[in-house]
């Protein structure tokens, strides 16, 4: 029996899928195995997965469902103590692994581990680094305000705490991460590692129709969450309302490139951000949204009336 699963949703990622394996043939921790749940690619995943030379490597092909039912099947197919998930177009450092197996071996009471989080670009070249938190233990109040793991390319979790509290949630399109670390949260205590072990890839190319959908569908996700939290902690919906505004505004402004429609929905989701959280002004992240916005209003009255100045 191996000691750590690495699941790997794939879905028409042959531009990184070999990159994101190498980073786990690299580990410093090497008893794992790495399952790839193809699902349904139409470009040549399979054909460059055919190729690669692992013997820890298993691949599975499904269907097109999506994301949450491939990390499902992968689930079903693991044989290790602990489970990670990593998605094709990230990658981890190479002692991502072994060091948070062993804060789990050092804390037994803990169930999951994560890290911290730099976000890199389509060629890998680090755009910004997310910020370092120390959140540890009983950590569901945090995580219902923000999913602080920022990616499901994070955690380590013991298989046994996944089966008790439910695979990831299928119907969920958008945030489905963020929803199963909240019910883990609910039950079991993380560990930290305080250290930056995932590299995110941003992709800019994300497409107009999912950028519009967006905050349709993590509303949907929200309500989720909240369905089963307590009564005493439903006033904090507010707040990780104004969050899931701020990160709408924060992906519409990385993909607008001066485009006039965009900013106006921007607008549109920063007056929702404070009105439905005031306190959100204070915060230097919502500062920084709005500092963001006026310069594209600047970028934008530039292009359209360049007679005026």
């Amino acid at each position: 029996m191996v000691t750590v699963s690495v699941i790997i949703p794939t879905y028409n990622a042959e531009r990184t899928i070999v990159e994101t394996i190498k980073s786990v043939q690299h580990q410093t921790f090497k008893d794992l195995e790495i399952i790839i749940i193809d699902d349904g690619s139409e470009d040549n995943t399979l054909s460059i997965l055919s190729n690669l030379e692992e013997k820890r490597l298993t691949i599975y092909s499904s269907e097109h469902q999506g994301v949450s039912s491939a990390r499902n099947l992968g689930i079903t197919k693991a044989q290790g103590k602990w489970i990670a998930f990593l998605d094709a177009d990230d990658l981890w450092t190479v002692d991502k692994i072994e060091k948070q197996v062993q804060v789990l071996q050092n804390n037994p009471q803990a169930k999951i581990a994560y890290s911290w989080t730099s976000f890199i670009d389509e060629k890998g070249q680090l755009l910004w680094e997310g910020k370092p938190l120390y959140f540890e233990g009983n950590v569901y109040n945090e995580l219902l305000i923000e999913n602080f793991l920022a990616s499901g390319s994070n955690a380590l979790i013991e298989k046994k705490a996944i089966m008790e509290i439910g695979k990831f949630d299928s119907n969920l399109t958008i945030g489905e991460d963020w929803e199963f670390y909240v019910r883990l949260a609910k039950k079991f205590k993380f560990s930290v590692v305080p250290e930056r072990q995932i590299l995110y890839r941003y992709l800019s190319s994300s497409s107009t129709s999912k950028l519009d959908s967006l905050e349709e569908q993590l509303l949907i996700t929200v309500d989720k969450i909240f369905i089963n939290v307590p009564s005493q902690l439903q006033p904090g919906k507010s707040q990780t309302l104004s969050k899931v505004y701020g990160y709408c505004v924060q992906k519409y402004l990385q993909n607008m490139q001066h485009n006039y429609p965009y900013l106006r929905k921007i607008v549109n989701l920063l007056w929702k951000l404070i009105t439905i959280y005031p306190k959100a002004l204070l915060d230097n992240y919502t500062q920084g949204l709005i500092r963001g916005t006026i310069k594209q209003s600047f970028l934008i009255l530039f292009r359209y009336h360049p007679s005026r100045y």
